[in-house]
């Protein structure tokens, strides 16, 4: 299937790195926190926020409808242009490979950056990581009151990119101790071994419902941008040779 991307240097067929997860969350107000269901997808809003991200040229077409708790397929270069979006009332979520990166460009802050700025009121929350010789992590945390969190770095490493503290973040978000403990997050952890993605789900969890079975999203085929594919290549593909 071709993408319409002339920017690739790969075929579509190039293996890439099996492991990531990519996922930015954007909660605006009201907070649906006490809803037990959110409303069905709008895949005309999701095409229009797959459109406007920083990382896409421009959407190729709508692939699929998909359940949230599935994701497409990712093995090759071409998967490499699918991005889930799935708009359901006042939540959104997106899912792009282009999120993350490993080093250099921090794609999932900017975007995030972005959305707080488009969506003021909001919510947005974000953690995407690659798996290479170990994992290499982004993770935002926007609060409207003003709390900020973001990390990226190598896993189990001392060397992170890091602004904000976690314990702004527990005080925006109004977390409790016993959350924290159940989650198993450590505030006084150094960042390489700091458990990001469950204080990322306790702040979705303190403003949304977070049961994504049973809700559908889009999955759009799209051109991205020629500078985020030559990240793409770098991270996705090329990165592979490195380790």
């Amino acid at each position: 299937m071709t993408t319409g991307n002339d920017f690739w240097d790969y075929p579509p067929e190039q293996d890439i790195a099996r492991y990531g997860e990519f996922r930015l969350t954007l909660v605006e107000p009201p907070f649906p926190a006490g809803a037990k269901v959110l409303p069905p997808h709008d895949p005309d809003r999701a095409r229009e926020f797959a459109a406007a991200l920083l990382t896409v040229d421009a959407v190729v077409e709508e692939a699929e409808r998909i359940e949230a708790v599935e994701r497409p397929s990712f093995a090759t270069r071409a998967d490499l242009d699918l991005v889930g979006v799935g708009c359901w009332g006042a939540v959104t979520e997106i899912n792009d490979p282009a999120l993350a990166l490993n080093g250099g460009n921090h794609p999932l802050a900017e975007q995030a950056d972005a959305l707080a700025e488009r969506f003021p009121g909001a919510v947005v929350v974000g953690s995407a990581t690659i798996d290479h010789h170990m994992t290499y992590g982004t993770h935002v945390i926007h609060h409207p009151d003003g709390a900020r969190l973001f990390g990226s770095g190598w896993g189990g490493e001392g060397d992170w990119e890091s602004s904000g503290t976690p314990r702004e973040v527990v005080a925006a978000f109004g977390i409790g101790a016993d959350d924290l403990a159940r989650e198993g997050v450590d505030l006084d952890a150094d960042p390489g071994s700091f458990y990001w993605e469950g204080l990322a789900r306790l702040a979705l969890l303190s403003v949304t419902p977070l049961q994504r079975k049973g809700r559908t999203l889009s999955v759009f085929r799209v051109r991205h941008t020629e500078k985020t594919t030559g990240d793409l290549e770098e991270t996705w593909i090329r990165g592979l040779d490195e380790f």
